[in-house]
């Protein structure tokens, strides 16, 4: 539906965007007012602006830019997907941030107009995504960024080496300290059983926790009562006389066929 300079297909605002002032190519973005059923705190109703249709490496900046003039914005999601609630990856994304893969923002107004601005922009006015003061760093430019980004490994190293002699540390102490504390009752009165003892504690493992519990099924069957009325105990000892004398029977009529398949074989 085209109503003069605006153009609307399925309830989405379809506006005009290049990447620069020397670029030939168009995109086309695709505005809509968020509406969801499940109501969250990062995107209230009303004030949260659906972008479909970003571009790769567009920034939080790069969307203020396109958006200038339509009131004052709160913050800015960028995601992968579109989702109905926020990923934790775009909780965490930062102005600076220079996505990959983003193909949907979540803008959140100030106040409810500047939704209805955004989706007022007009669809044949072609809007810049960068400026001096903000780049869109794309295609070649990006890669060589990323390989200039990418951190010293001897200084991970180095932190990484740190960071674990720091834990065998913390840990060497907790077991001095378990070790000094063996046998000593706490405030309560109770002494805190370890495996630096004699009686050391067994670890909780799946194997462990399987022979615990079979060990206390066997110790519970041991202590059910069986046959506790005499009732129940003469109808226990009648079946056993019953299969006694049924398989006596039936080994009777074995050995009757076994004498009688003899036969008096000479050659």
């Amino acid at each position: 539906m085209d109503i003069g300079s605006y153009l609307v297909i399925q309830g989405y605002s379809v506006i005009q965007v290049k990447a620069s002032e020397r670029s030939r190519a168009c995109r086309f973005l695709y505005l809509k007012e968020h509406k969801s059923t499940h109501q969250t705190v990062e995107w209230p109703q009303g004030r949260t602006l659906e972008i479909h249709n970003i571009p790769p490496y567009c920034t939080q900046d790069n969307l203020r830019k396109i958006l200038n003039g339509c009131g004052e914005i709160v913050r800015i999601y960028l995601q992968p997907k579109y989702t109905s609630m926020p990923l934790k990856a775009s909780l965490t994304l930062s102005s600076e941030a220079n996505p990959k893969n983003v193909s949907v923002a979540y803008v959140v107004f100030r106040k409810a107009n500047g939704v209805k601005n955004a989706c007022s922009l007009a669809y044949d006015t072609e809007r810049l995504m960068s400026d001096k003061d903000t780049p869109l760093i794309s295609g070649l430019r990006a890669y060589i960024k990323e390989y200039k980004d990418i951190p010293d490994i001897k200084a991970m190293e180095e932190k990484a080496e740190t960071y674990l002699a720091e834990y065998y540390k913390r840990k060497d102490e907790e077991v001095q300290q378990e070790k000094d504390m063996e046998g000593i009752p706490d405030e309560d009165g109770f002494i805190k059983v370890t495996r630096h003892g004699k009686n050391k504690g067994s670890r909780r493992t799946e194997e462990n926790e399987r022979k615990a519990k079979e060990k206390m099924r066997l110790k519970k069957k041991k202590t059910e009562l069986k046959d506790f009325y005499t009732s129940q105990f003469r109808e226990t000892k009648r079946k056993h006389i019953l299969e006694l004398q049924a398989k006596f029977e039936e080994d009777k009529k074995k050995i009757k066929e076994m004498k009688a398949a003899r036969k008096f074989r000479p050659y």
